[in-house]
C-alpha cells in the first residue's frame, strides 16, 4: 500500500533530542508514520520528517480523524515544551498550504491548518 503525507515537519536540531524524540513517539502512537526526509535541504540547524499514513480506502476515508490525531499529538508536544521554558522551534509544511510556524500559530490554527 501507497503512503498518504500529511505534511512535513521541521524542526530546530536546537531542541533537546529527547524533545524532538518525544513528538515522534507520540505521532507513531497516533498511527502517524514519522521519518526523517532523505532528499532534503535543510538549513544546518534544522531535521526534516514527513509524517505519513499507510494509504488505501480506509486511510482516504479517515483523514479527518488522522488530522485530529496529528493535531494533539503538536499540541501536546508545544504545550509540554513550554512548561519546560522551550519554544518550540520548527514549521509544517505541505505543498498545498503555506508554511506554519509552531512557535506563534495558535492552537486553533493548527488545527484548522490540517483541516482536508
Amino acid at each position: 500500500m501507497s503512503e498518504i503525507p500529511l505534511c512535513t515537519i521541521v524542526i530546530s536540531s536546537q531542541l533537546p533530542p529527547d524533545e524532538i524524540e518525544s513528538l515522534e513517539t507520540s505521532l507513531e502512537m497516533s498511527s502517524i508514520k514519522v521519518q526523517k526526509s532523505p532528499g532534503r535541504i535543510v538549513g544546518a540547524d534544522d531535521i526534516a520528517f514527513v509524517a505519513t499514513v499507510v494509504g488505501g480506502i480506509a486511510a482516504t476515508a479517515n483523514l479527518i480523524e488522522y488530522s485530529i490525531k496529528i493535531t494533539k499529538a503538536i499540541n501536546n508536544w508545544r504545550r509540554k515544551l513550554r512548561s519546560k521554558g522551550i519554544e518550540p522551534k520548527g514549521r509544517l509544511e505541505h505543498p498545498e498550504r503555506p508554511p506554519l510556524d509552531l512557535k506563534t500559530a495558535s492552537d486553533e490554527e493548527l488545527e484548522e491548518w490540517f483541516k482536508p
